[in-house]
Formats: C-alpha cells, sequence, structure tokens
C-alpha cells in the first residue's frame, strides 16, 4: 500500500496504490485537487478494507492508523467507548493526521495537548485514546514498536464531591424543565451512573417486582449476571409515569424533541447549573452517585449491600472509592462510642 494518496495532473484524480498478489494496482479515490481532505478519508477506508498485505509499519499515517484502529474498536468495543476514541483521534489527526505514524514521537502528544488548554477533567480520556490506538497497532504488526508507549497519564483525583441535603433540593429548584429534573431526581433516588439512568427503556422495567433490569451493563463481563436497580416508591411512580409516556425507547429524554440525554449534554447542563450557583464548586453528575453510597454507609447499610445496589462486584471498590466518612465525624463519633458502650 502506498504511503497516502497521490494526485495525477494529467487527469485530475486522487489514487492510491495496492498490492494484489505480486502486481500493483491503482485506485482512484476521488476527483478533483482540491478534494485533497476526502481523497485521505477514501484512502483510509481503502485500507480498512483492503484484504491484501497490511500497509509497511514505515508507510502508515497517522489518520490511516486511526482508521484501522477505530474500525476494530467499532465492532469490539461499547458504543460509548468507540464515540470517545473516535472524538479524540479525529481531533489528533487534525493536527498531525498525515506524519508517519513511526515518526510520532511523545513530544506531538504534548503539542497537541498544548493546543486544548481547557481540557482538565478530560485530558487523561484523550490521552489513553490516542495511546490505545497506537498500543493496538503495535500489537498488530502495523508498527514496529509504539513510539508514544513512555507517554505517562496524568493521576486523576477522586470525585470526592458530596451533594448535600439542601444543595440537591437547590438544583432540583432551579432545573427549569421537568425532563431533566426526572433524570436528576433518578439519579438522586438510585445511584445509578448516569449512563444507566439515560439509557433505560420499558424494556428493562419490571414494574411488578419494582427493578430495572439492564443485561448488558458495564460490569457485566465480570459479574456475569444483569445488573438489577431497585425502585423506592418514589422512582416506581416516575418509572410508571415514563413508561405510560415513552413505551419504546429510552424513558428519561431531553425536553427538545425527546431526544435521549447524550453524555455531553449532561455535562452542559451541570456545566450551566454550577455557572448559575457557584458555590456548587465540584458538582458533576457523578457526584450523585457518590452521595448516595456515602449517605447509605452512614445510615447503617451494610457495605456488602451496597456494593450490591450499586451493581459492583466486590466491596473494595465500595470502601475506596464512595466510603467518604471520614468526612462525617459526628458519624464516626457515635461508631466510636458504641464500640466501648455495646
Amino acid at each position: 500500500m502506498a504511503r497516502k494518496p497521490y494526485f495525477r495532473t494529467f487527469d485530475g484524480w486522487w489514487y492510491a496504490q495496492v498490492r494484489v498478489g505480486a502486481k500493483r494496482k491503482q485506485i482512484k479515490l476521488v476527483k478533483g485537487k482540491e478534494k485533497e481532505q476526502e481523497a485521505y478519508q477514501a484512502f483510509c477506508r481503502l485500507v480498512a478494507d483492503h484484504d491484501g498485505d497490511a500497509p509497511a509499519p514505515r508507510a502508515i499515517t497517522v489518520a490511516v492508523l486511526s482508521d484501522l484502529f477505530l474500525d476494530h474498536s467499532q465492532k469490539h468495543h461499547k458504543p460509548d467507548t468507540f464515540a470517545l476514541y473516535k472524538h479524540f483521534l479525529q481531533d489528533f489527526c487534525d493536527l498531525h493526521g498525515r506524519k508517519m505514524a513511526a515518526e510520532i514521537k511523545p513530544f506531538h502528544v504534548s503539542r497537541w495537548l498544548d493546543g486544548h488548554a481547557t481540557w482538565k477533567g478530560c485530558r487523561p480520556n484523550a490521552i489513553a485514546s490516542v495511546k490505545r490506538a497506537f498500543a493496538w497497532a503495535s500489537a498488530e504488526g502495523l508498527l514496529d514498536k509504539n513510539p508514544i508507549q513512555s507517554v505517562k497519564k496524568p493521576a486523576t483525583g477522586k470525585r470526592d464531591r458530596i451533594v448535600s441535603k439542601e444543595e440537591r433540593d437547590e438544583i432540583l429548584t432551579a432545573i427549569k424543565d421537568e425532563e431533566f429534573r426526572n433524570f436528576v431526581i433518578a439519579m438522586q433516588e438510585t445511584g445509578c451512573r448516569p449512563s444507566e439512568v439515560a439509557r433505560v427503556t420499558a424494556a428493562d422495567v419490571n414494574l411488578e417486582v419494582g427493578v430495572w433490569v439492564f443485561q448488558k451493563h458495564k460490569t457485566a463481563g465480570k459479574t456475569n449476571r444483569p445488573r438489577v436497580v431497585y425502585l423506592t416508591t418514589v422512582m416506581l411512580e416516575l418509572t410508571r409515569k415514563l413508561i405510560a409516556k415513552y413505551p419504546g425507547g429510552p424513558l428519561f429524554r431531553g425536553p427538545r424533541g425527546g431526544r435521549p440525554f447524550s453524555r455531553n449534554g449532561i455535562r452542559c447542563r451541570f456545566r450551566r447549573l454550577r455557572a448559575k450557583l457557584p458555590h456548587l464548586a465540584g458538582v458533576v453528575s457523578y457526584s450523585y452517585r457518590h452521595t448516595w453510597a456515602t449517605e447509605a454507609l452512614v445510615n447503617g447499610v451494610g457495605i456488602a449491600q451496597v456494593a450490591e445496589l450499586m451493581g459492583h462486584t466486590s466491596t473494595e471498590m465500595v470502601s475506596t472509592t464512595y466510603g467518604h466518612l471520614a468526612d462525617k465525624l459526628s458519624h464516626l463519633r457515635e461508631a466510636a462510642q458504641k464500640a466501648i458502650s455495646g
């Protein structure tokens, strides 16, 4: 396979060259010198679909590598994971797509990140996406070695922001539309991941038993069992109401056109809430899950039960990530008193 597409002036076409057995074959990609970007995109698709030999390690561009990896990711990863990889790799290719992948250095990753000063919380995901693509290419033999293996991801801080009862009430009051208020109530009542609330459908609900049941979920590969969400009285009534409104598709939808809440849409809504209520700094959608777990522990729910209710495979995650009891001094004093008074 050629290193990249090339333009022929005599007929005005962009071409690529592929090897079929011992012969080489020229493939037309797109016509028009001004369509260079389209030519590169067509070239990437050709590489991904070509049944012949893989491109030589020294002859593969970052754009081709990314397209091949994304083709693999779309087939083998969850849609959210694929979308994450695609988002960051597209941005990386906008800057470095035409460079030879084997010539990329950690410096190029740093330069790319420096161009996105506002990327703070998502910086680890950006680095992980690029590293994952290059690691895959190396493992598949598309590269002799991974040139950015030494790039380190920054340490991610713990999501330890707890939302008080007063703050939760304030947030619900500040939300003007019923649709997003219902979404927040669902996170508050269930301790579910935001993604779980966003994708629950009527088909996942058993109203008679009072549960949501997800056959496909984040920890399915580890637990080998469905994720069961046990509904409170408030959530049971809200779920029944939403099923009547949306018998098919996601139950929780945005106010504009009835579209499901996306990850970015949820993030933007909380960003606007923080701008409106500055004292809520650090509050994100996931804060509700951490708050739910912490309050469950404070209220005496056993750690094994909390782990089960949250869909975790063991109690370790609850202990290390959600057990913010060090901040609950009064609770600890009571526990200490019980320990000696019996």
